[in-house]
């Protein structure tokens, strides 16, 4: 009987039971609350990483349009510059044919009767100095350089009663007006490049 007797205290032994559970308890509570905060913790970080790395994309994307953007008015100044140069080809173009254009429309505009002494070109503007045997065909003169398409600002600066070789009466007369390029006979290179200039803006 003396064998099976417990010697050792049982309210102290229960005592300890009870304190190394409750250490337990709270190492695993600490333990759960460290892996509970360090997820988070890795979480946030990652949803900031991942943020970080939208935002260096909407920038290298924001640069690039900046960068186009910068660009447009370099575009719009080449547009200027090649719409310039086809603006003197042109007019180069017309300045080659006004010579052309004038003795090619001068014999429908001067009748029978008018005789051109002297015709000068001067840019657009034209001179011509002559006579004429009846101020009627002068008049003729006048009225169909006003009616062509190809002459503008026509003014008859004078106009004086002389005698020919033959005694016979004329009228010596000085007169100028424009010479101007019809829509009709405008270049078509400059039409076709203005289109293709606007299909690139």
């Amino acid at each position: 009987m003396i064998d099976k007797l417990n010697l050792l205290p049982w309210r102290e032994e229960r005592r300890k039971q009870h304190k190394q559970r409750f250490i337990g308890l709270m190492a695993s509570a600490v333990l759960v609350a460290f892996l509970a905060n360090y997820g988070v913790v890795q979480y946030l970080d990652l949803q900031q990483q991942q943020q970080q790395g939208r935002n260096d994309q909407f920038q290298q994307e924001i640069d690039l349009l900046e960068k186009r953007l910068a660009f447009l008015p370099k575009l719009e100044e080449q547009r200027k510059a090649i719409q310039l140069r086809l603006n003197v080809i042109a007019d180069i173009q017309q300045s080659r044919n006004r010579a052309t254009q004038l003795l090619n429309q001068l014999p429908n505009v001067v009748p029978g009767g008018v005789y051109l002494e002297s015709l000068n070109l001067n840019s657009q503007r034209v001179g011509i100095k002559g006579v004429g045997d009846s101020n009627g065909h002068l008049a003729a003169l006048l009225g169909g350089a006003e009616q062509s398409k190809w002459f503008i600002n026509v003014d008859m600066h004078s106009l004086v009663t002389t005698k020919g070789s033959q005694s016979e009466q004329l009228s010596q007369f000085n007169a100028s007006f424009d010479l101007t390029v019809p829509s009709f006979a405008q270049p078509k290179v400059n039409k076709v490049a203005k289109k293709d200039i606007n299909k690139g803006k």
